[in-house]
């Protein structure tokens, strides 16, 4: 017997393979906690109310953050990035971090189960990542990306970001995946270390 389904409206997604009625029911149940600013968090809504997930959650601050399947961020803002990269860090469950990079964008993915490298050991090493164009396109591109990886990642159980970084680079017509390695000099791992002071 398939599971139930929400409603009608989804059928032309029930059809796809890759969803199917199983899918559908497992987006339904689903939630998300989304957490960020803009047009990139707008295009990641409308992304995700459109494909039937179950609950989204519209968060102000890491220090808010409630159970979810998975912690979305898209923020500009670096020390809410960072706030919720050491609450991922510190294994409070799935996390899909995006941002904008270059004409592009990237998305990360830290271990669910918590430690290093977490996004932190990634921006130390890398901050010009970090620096992109602030357009609203480039903003709902991303919002686009980082909705549909969530949404694959809760059809497959896992994501083959965990650990890595994924730049996309249109200008450039590329796309790749880089992986992150622990840092020493991360922040959030010196300060869970009892460091007063960190990079």
């Amino acid at each position: 017997m398939s599971p139930a389904l929400p409603s009608g409206i989804f059928a032309r997604q029930v059809l796809l393979p890759e969803v199917g009625p199983e899918g559908q029911a497992a987006w339904a149940k689903a939630s998300i906690a989304l957490l960020g600013e803009g047009a990139a968090l707008a295009s990641a809504r409308t992304a995700l109310e459109s494909s039937g997930i179950g609950t989204l959650k519209l968060l102000t601050g890491p220090e808010s953050l409630p159970p979810s399947d998975i912690l979305l961020v898209l923020t500009g803002d670096a020390d809410l990035r960072r706030g919720a990269s050491r609450r991922a860090r510190a294994g409070e469950g799935s996390a899909l971090f995006g941002w904008l990079a270059g004409g592009g964008h990237a998305l990360f993915a830290p271990d669910p189960q918590g430690g290093c490298p977490c996004l932190e050991c990634f921006e130390t090493l890398n901050p010009k990542v970090f620096k992109g164009k602030a357009s609203s396109a480039a903003q709902r591109h991303l919002g686009a990306a980082a909705a549909t990886e969530a949404l694959l990642w809760l059809l497959k159980g896992s994501s083959p970001l965990v650990g890595r970084v994924q730049l996309f680079l249109p200008s450039q017509g590329s796309a790749l995946i880089h992986p992150v390695t622990p840092s020493a000099k991360c922040p959030a791992r010196l300060l869970s270390g009892g460091a007063g002071v960190t990079p």
